[in-house]
């Protein structure tokens, strides 16, 4: 912890708490700042929210977009990390699964500031549903993958943990004092063995171990914007 020099954060279900902001994590994020941490959302939420995040977050100055498919930085156009994706083609998966298995997937409503991923309200969805819906995607050649609050459909399986190497390396960043926190399947890249020199998931992470291809090394005490401010004491107190 004593070596870390950026977190990579996830934000719903991370830095929220019954899906708002939480101020007791804006100002661990503040301390942070301060203390020389930077911090890097790293969301599933579209391309504009993510630039509203940049704006306003203390100290935040660039993110990670809709599961790491782009960068944003305010005044500067999204930039892709990945390939675009065929939203029409994942569109069309999402309707097959509502014709054919009565799934009842509803579009986001910040659906309109989304520039690549396609994504649904999870409407309260149990993981017993959202692995079945994902078998399915499967089956139609594409991915499937859940946060907090969405579920997404992808043309690849998402990982935000390439995107925010590939920042990393572009910031001088050494990937050993990037400290990594989730909460959720779509988190997953966060977490894979070797990447990162720490990998946290909050509490939330424990119910849904089945549904995660990768674990963290560590599991904080509490939830959602909790167990980032249990984070960042962490770090912030071996820092002294």
């Amino acid at each position: 912890m004593r070596d870390i020099a950026l977190v990579a954060t996830d934000v719903d279900g991370t830095l929220t708490r019954a899906g708002k902001l939480d101020p007791g994590a804006i100002s661990a994020i503040t301390e942070l700042d301060a203390a020389g941490v930077r911090v890097l959302p790293v969301s599933g939420r579209p391309a504009g929210e993510v630039l509203g995040l940049c704006r306003y977050l203390p100290g935040v100055t660039r993110g990670l977009a809709e599961n790491g498919l782009l960068e944003i930085v305010p005044d500067a156009a999204p930039r892709w990390l990945a390939q675009p994706t065929d939203r029409a083609r994942l569109e069309a998966i999402g309707a097959r699964l509502n014709a054919e298995l009565g799934a009842k997937l509803r579009r986001t409503g910040d659906a309109f500031c989304r520039i690549g991923d396609v994504a649904y309200e999870r409407d309260g969805r149990g993981v017993e549903e959202l692995e079945r819906l994902k078998a399915a995607v499967t089956s139609m050649g594409a991915f499937l993958v859940w946060s907090s609050v969405h579920v997404h459909i992808a043309e690849a399986i998402p990982d935000k943990g390439v995107a925010v190497l590939q920042l990393a390396r572009e910031l001088g960043v050494d990937r050993l004092r990037v400290a990594t926190i989730g909460d959720a399947p779509n988190d997953a890249g966060l977490f894979v063995s070797g990447r990162f020199g720490v990998t946290v998931g909050t509490a939330d992470v424990t119910e849904q171990r089945a549904s995660f291809p990768a674990l963290p090394q560590l599991v904080t005490a509490e939830r959602e914007a909790g167990g980032f401010i249990e984070l960042a004491r962490s770090i912030l107190r071996h820092r002294v």
